[in-house]
C-alpha cells in the first residue's frame, strides 16, 4: 500500500522527501514538484532554502541528495539537510570560466576544465552558488589556472590542494596528419578477344 501511495503522490505533482540535521529528529514529508522545481534552479545544492516544516517552523536546509529515475530522470525523493547557520560547514561548488582565452578563440586550443568542482568551508549564508574564473589570461600552451591562483575570499576558504588544476590549455590535435596528395589512375585497357576468322 505504502508503495502505491508514493506512485500516486509523484503522479499528483508531489515528491515525498526526507528532512533530517545534526541535533534535528528526522521527518517524513511531502513538497510539490513544482514549487521545488522553481526554488532549485535558482538555489542549487549550496544556496540555503527556507522549509516550512508544519509544527516545527521554518527551518533553513540545503538539498542534499535527489533521487531520479533512470530513464524518465524524474524526481523520486529528495533529502534536505537542516543546518546551523552558526556552524562552518564542507559543500562542494560549482566552478565555472568566464572570458576566452585567446588561443581558445583563434581555434588553435581547446579549454581543458579537469576541476569542475571545489570543496569549500563556510557559514551556511555565506557560501557562494558557484566560482567563477576569468580564463582569458590563459594565451599560452603551457599556461594553467591553480587553486592557488585564486584571489583569498573573506566569506569562504577552499580546502583543495594549491596545486590542483582549474583550467588548462590543450592541443587540437596530438599529431598533424599529413595531407594525402591526389595520384592519377592508369585507366586500365580491356582487350577483347578476337574472333575466330580475325585469325
Amino acid at each position: 500500500m505504502f508503495g502505491k501511495k508514493v506512485k500516486y503522490l509523484r503522479s499528483s505533482g508531489i515528491i515525498p522527501c526526507t528532512i533530517y540535521g545534526k541535533g534535528f529528529e528526522a521527518v517524513s514529508a511531502q513538497v510539490s514538484a513544482r514549487e521545488f522545481d522553481l526554488v532549485f534552479r535558482k538555489a542549487g545544492r549550496t544556496t540555503l532554502i527556507d522549509l516550512n516544516i508544519g509544527s516545527q517552523g521554518v527551518s533553513a536546509v540545503f538539498v542534499q541528495d535527489i533521487q531520479r529515475h533512470p530513464v524518465s530522470r524524474a524526481i523520486l525523493h529528495i533529502d534536505f539537510k537542516v543546518v546551523d547557520l552558526k556552524k562552518l560547514v564542507h559543500v562542494e561548488v560549482p566552478v565555472i570560466a568566464v572570458g576566452e582565452s585567446p588561443l581558445v578563440a583563434r581555434g588553435d586550443a581547446l579549454l581543458n576544465h579537469p576541476l569542475s568542482m571545489v570543496m569549500v568551508e563556510a557559514l551556511p549564508n555565506d557560501l557562494p552558488q558557484h566560482i567563477e574564473i576569468d580564463v582569458t589570461c590563459l594565451d599560452a600552451m603551457d599556461k594553467a589556472i591553480h587553486v592557488r591562483d585564486l584571489a583569498a575570499q573573506t566569506g569562504y576558504k577552499i580546502l583543495n590542494d594549491g596545486g590542483d588544476v582549474l583550467f588548462s590549455l590543450g592541443q587540437l590535435r596530438a599529431i598533424q596528419e599529413e595531407p594525402v596528395q591526389d595520384v592519377p589512375v592508369e585507366p586500365e585497357l580491356i582487350r577483347k578477344p578476337r574472333a575466330a576468322d580475325e585469325e
